[in-house]
């Protein structure tokens, strides 16, 4: 395998345009910014609004991400025992994540009580430190309980993609890549028809072909066709072509309910967006630099974000104005709250916490 041909550097500059996407998803959703005075120039509200609901697709990218860097590390770990290495990226991924919502909790707790009335302390004790643990160990979207913060959905599904990532890969040995990857797309369609903008299931197939295109290398092969030479006027038109098939599938995006073609919107036109991102990035080297500098701070700026941009910090943040500014200056914050929380951790020596954890194992 070409571990050159999706470098860390270029999975981490495809996650880059996922969290611009997120904060643009999350900023311009219909519903969320009416009431302020926001310019749109050079494009219109309506557009705004569509581009936003195109950019759930965010969800999809980092789920393919995840499921190319999961199959790599699988490949190279797996000699130590499949239970081995399901604990130890579950340990890397909740104490990630613990320290930003314990870190939460007693910030907003200092701010306003939220902690409290949200997990219903109010009621009993008992109910409060419940809600508490669900969310603590990021089950409350499959419980539907309560939660500080309703973006950290998300890490219930980075679980379930571990845990059923043994199940996947038995199914690619078995019975092949397609037949497996067309199991996990009909299966939810047989439970209810469309598992919803928050379920795993939902993004459960893109995960798989993240794994297709690490078992077989499917982007050295992308390369060997599309970027074998130098930047000459070839390249320039493959990557305009690309561009128009993806300006198709946009089209198409925002057209099709989801409730009929949730599969196609989350699974199918996201693969379209990560072979753009992947091509164009390749050919601009600085620009996948500086998203893969940026995007450091990814799980950080998703955790963080919502509490700037919607509990503490909403009219400031939309009554910048122009919906570029609100986008930026909503990443800008987070980054610099990110870049305290990575302090925090360096003073607190909590990534030796976490290799002591793993060493445990």
């Amino acid at each position: 395998m070409d571990s050159e041909a999706f470098s860390k550097r270029d999975s981490l500059a495809v996650k880059g345009v996922a969290i611009l996407m997120m904060i643009w998803h999350h900023c311009f959703l219909a519903g969320r910014f009416e009431k302020y005075q926001i310019n749109f120039w050079p494009l219109t509200e309506s557009r705004v609004v569509n581009i936003a609901s195109f950019c759930k697709i965010c969800v999809s990218l980092f789920a393919f991400v995840s499921g190319y860097g999961l199959y790599l590390s699988y490949q190279r770990e797996k000699a130590n025992g499949t239970s081995h290495w399901q604990m130890a990226h579950i340990v890397k991924t909740l104490f990630n994540y613990w320290f930003v919502v314990v870190l939460s909790w007693l910030v907003c707790a200092w701010i306003d009580g939220r902690p409290y009335r949200v997990h219903g302390f109010e009621n009993s004790i008992f109910t409060g430190l419940w809600n508490m643990g669900i969310e603590f160990f990021g089950l409350f979207n499959l419980t539907g309980g309560p939660t500080l913060n309703g973006n950290w959905w998300y890490i219930s599904a980075a679980l379930a993609f571990i845990l059923l990532f043994p199940l996947v890969e038995l199914g690619f040995e078995k019975v092949g890549c397609l037949c497996t990857a067309g199991v996990i797309l009909i299966l939810p369609r047989m439970y209810n028809g469309h598992p919803g903008d928050m379920h795993f299931l939902s993004f459960l197939p893109v995960f798989c072909f993240g794994m297709i295109f690490a078992k077989y290398d499917l982007f050295a092969k992308w390369n060997k066709k599309w970027l074998k030479e130098t930047a000459t006027w070839k390249t320039v038109l493959r990557l305009a072509l690309l561009l128009v098939v993806w300006i198709v599938a946009y089209k198409l995006y925002y057209h099709l309910p989801t409730k009929s073609w949730w599969d196609v919107k989350y699974n199918m036109i996201p693969l379209i967006t990560i072979l753009l991102c992947y091509t164009a990035t390749r050919l601009i080297p600085c620009l996948r630099n500086v998203l893969a500098f940026f995007v450091t701070h990814a799980t950080n700026i998703w955790l963080i974000h919502a509490f700037i941009r919607h509990t503490y910090c909403e009219a400031f943040t939309y009554g910048v104005g122009h919906f570029a500014l609100i986008i930026a200056i909503l990443f800008l914050i987070s980054l610099c709250l990110s870049i305290v929380i990575e302090t925090l951790k360096k003073v607190l020596h909590y990534q030796e916490l976490i290799d002591r954890a793993l060493q445990e194992l």
